[in-house]
């Protein structure tokens, strides 16, 4: 039943309960009238909440989406909180080599700025997520950073709108919730201790931020990926999510296009001048 349905139902139930209690003269008709017609309302402003939500989540720019992912991020590494800084925000990563790092747009304001900042901070790096990366890569030579040589994807969709992909026969999917952080993993069935895939997807509000998304290499091409990710959909949609977001490798990008995620921006990063080190890419 849709929720107009449920709505007008829940309106309806309580009114017959009230005629009964009128009918019957029972004080318990009365109270269980009115915890119908509470929860309804209750549940009616709920759903007007979410969908005010939704819409600002889908008509939102960059300078609103980049904070946005960098949160649900942040959760999902179990990283603190990002703090809001001028043109983006700071995200305490604490990893050798990446012990900080800014998330910003390629707004002119504030660049330089966060450039200095960076090339000044030990172990930094600095994302820009930008229409135009040919445009952001000479700033940061000119500022004196180390540019990264490739760029990622900005990516999101309306979970709504993701593709159903099923598992491959041969597979079981394991799924594990801590706080928001919904994590699967899918093993072989004559194999239970190899993880064949594996992802997460941190949902705050009606945001869900996917991550970590990773096919073994002895288990590509099967399918996997897309499975791992139209359950993280699924399972983040359960627990309210509306609006997925997630920064995508080149080579993960025609993946999560085929299920219906839409580019938003690319992401180049640069570092201060320090050794470079193995640390963690961020994509999806």
């Amino acid at each position: 039943m849709e929720a107009p349905g449920r709505i007008w139902f829940g309106y309806i139930a309580a009114v017959g309960i009230a005629v009964i209690g009128l009918i019957t003269l029972d004080p318990l008709a009365f109270v269980l009238a009115l915890a119908v017609l509470g929860a309804t309302v209750l549940g009616e402003w709920y759903r007007g909440r979410q969908a005010a939500l939704a819409a600002a989540a889908q008509d939102a720019g960059l300078p609103d989406l980049v904070p946005r992912w960098a949160r649900g991020w942040a959760y999902s590494r179990g990283f603190p909180r990002p703090a809001e800084v001028p043109g983006g925000v700071r995200v305490e990563v604490g990893e050798p080599g990446r012990r900080v790092e800014w998330v910003a747009t390629d707004d002119a304001d504030t660049l330089a700025g966060l450039i200095d900042t960076v090339r000044a901070t030990p172990e930094a790096w600095l994302s820009v997520v930008t229409d135009s990366p040919a445009g952001v890569r000479p700033w940061f030579v000119e500022g004196g950073l180390e540019a990264g040589d490739g760029e990622e994807t900005l990516m999101s969709i309306e979970l709504a709108d993701h593709a159903d992909r099923p598992f491959p026969e041969g597979y079981r999917a394991e799924v594990e919730r801590d706080g928001g952080v919904i994590a699967v993993t899918v093993r072989p069935e004559d194999a239970a201790e190899v993880a064949a895939a594996s992802g997460r997807i941190a949902v705050i509000g009606v945001d869900a931020v996917a991550d970590r998304i990773q096919t073994d290499p002895d288990h590509r091409r099967r399918g996997l990926g897309g499975a791992v990710m139209s359950l993280l959909a699924s399972s983040a949609r359960e627990a309210g999510a509306v609006h997925g977001l997630l920064v995508a490798s080149e080579m993960g990008e025609p993946l999560y296009a085929g299920l219906g995620w839409h580019v938003e921006a690319r992401l180049v990063t640069a570092r201060s001048a320090t050794p470079r080190t193995s640390a963690e890419s961020r994509h999806g």
